[in-house]
């Protein structure tokens, strides 16, 4: 128990000494860490027994692996004899460590005091803000609920063992007359061996995209997931890198990476770019060059547009479900498709592109040549067609089948004969294609022999 005498006061040379090796222990950097967990809530600190709370809890929870430190902080401690503050932290499994007991001083004032074993000194005599060892001057004289003795002395207790669960501060003053507080509360600075994932590039992207995720603990991860489908491609490049190929299914969510150690996932989401899906287009069927308003799902950043395979020179993304599109030159009969980053959706129905075509006529007395065109460059549309040679003799007389011929793949036709008197003219009858393209009907110029 404590004495207010005057033997336990310190000289003042000792007291200065003690101020200079804390403010040259306070300038030392704290190392990382990887998780903190706190109470905020004040402990009220009374003229002698237990505080309020008692205990005052902390719960973890979200920790993988086993302990490999713990620091603690109180803040905000005020006392107008700090010699009678005791104070005990007590871990999920009943570890246990003093974290300061019967340390002499004067009276102090809204002070910050974080526990770290690694720390140069214990705590000094007076005591100031800073970090030190957890210091154990005199015993814990605490009451139940608090365990009884034994107590350990260094924060090493805990190490080895699981983090998740409810941890307990025990605040004793151990002498009347004089109370205090610890205003902000307290917390724990817990690291851990298990997997932590702090970052990942890039942050969204179709199945196939190779994404760098960062974080601690990484070495010998035995499973990467996206939005809970494993990947099968990825390397641990470090103990803090894993590439990994995002796989086919997979589904927007968190990364998880599995060691050993335990499992972490990430606080975001990869967002998996969801291919898009062609529900409609109108009009059904058009010639080179019409717009045609498509309609469907995921269609924001969609970078080709397809009419039966041929990309389209011309689109826009009207919005996530509507793109208008105009038929593109050389384009056939088929499908619809959209790609985005996230794949190509295809339409089940057909667009029938409607070739217009050109021809033309030459007449001589011994024959009738000329050429098939199809105007917008789709080349079977004037490849292997009819074509009908037709008279008019006169202007009272009627047209007159008088040849037929099939077109050349250049879209050639001859017709050999006597041509007498009259006009003269070819007919190409609109014709679908077996590709389902539809070539449309054309017709020569009449030509006066």
């Amino acid at each position: 128990m404590n004495h207010h005498t005057l033997t336990q006061r310190r000289s003042i040379a000792f007291v200065v000494i003690g101020v200079l090796l804390v403010l040259v222990f306070a300038l030392t950097a704290a190392p990382a860490r990887a998780a903190v967990f706190s109470n905020t809530g004040p402990i009220l600190i009374p003229s002698g027994g237990q505080s309020n709370p008692y205990p005052s809890a902390v719960t973890v929870a979200g920790l993988t692996g086993a302990i490999t430190n713990v620091d603690v902080t109180l803040t905000g401690v005020t006392h107008a004899f700090p010699q009678d503050i005791d104070a005990l932290l007590v871990g999920p499994f009943g570890q246990n460590v003093v974290l300061l007991a019967d340390v002499f001083g004067g009276s102090i004032s809204n002070v910050t005091l974080t526990f770290d074993d690694g720390a140069l000194t214990a705590v000094p005599s007076p005591i100031i803000s800073g970090t030190f060892r957890p210091t154990n001057a005199g015993g814990f004289a605490g009451t139940p609920p608090a365990p009884a003795a034994p107590y350990g002395a260094a924060l090493t207790v805990f190490n080895g063992t699981v983090a998740n669960g409810t941890w307990n501060l025990f605040v004793f003053d151990d002498f009347p007359f004089d109370p205090g507080s610890i205003a902000g509360g307290w917390s724990l600075d817990i690291t851990t061996n298990g997997p932590v994932i702090s970052s990942f590039t890039p942050p969204s992207g179709p199945a196939g995209t190779q994404v760098v995720i960062t974080g601690s603990n990484l070495a010998g991860a035995t499973s990467v997931e996206f939005g809970g489908i494993a990947a099968t491609v990825f390397t641990v490049n470090s103990a803090t890198q894993i590439t990994a190929t995002v796989p086919s299914g997979a589904a927007s969510g968190p990364i998880t990476v599995t060691t050993a150690n335990g499992h972490s996932s990430s606080s975001t989401d990869y967002q998996v770019s969801p291919p898009p899906t062609v529900a409609s287009f109108t009009p059904a069927k058009g010639k080179v060059g019409r717009t045609v308003v498509i309609t469907g799902t995921e269609f924001t950043g969609a970078s080709a547009i397809r009419f039966g395979g041929t990309p389209a020179a011309s689109f826009t993304v009207d919005s996530a479900t509507q793109i208008t599109a105009k038929v593109p030159a050389g384009a056939g009969a088929g499908p619809v498709s959209v790609t985005n980053p996230g794949g190509t959706g295809t339409s089940t129905a057909q667009f029938i592109v409607q070739h217009a075509r050109s021809l033309s006529l030459v007449v001589t007395k011994t024959r009738a040549k000329g050429r098939l065109t199809a105007d917008d460059g789709f080349t079977r549309a004037a490849a292997g067609v009819p074509v009908r040679l037709q008279r008019k003799p006169s202007a009272a007389k009627a047209w007159r089948t008088v040849g037929n011929d099939l077109t050349t793949n250049k879209g050639r036709y001859s017709f050999a004969g006597k041509f007498g008197s009259g006009r003269y003219r070819v007919l190409a009858p609109q014709t679908t294609l077996a590709s389902g393209d539809v070539a449309l009907k054309a017709l020569s110029p009449a030509v006066r022999r």
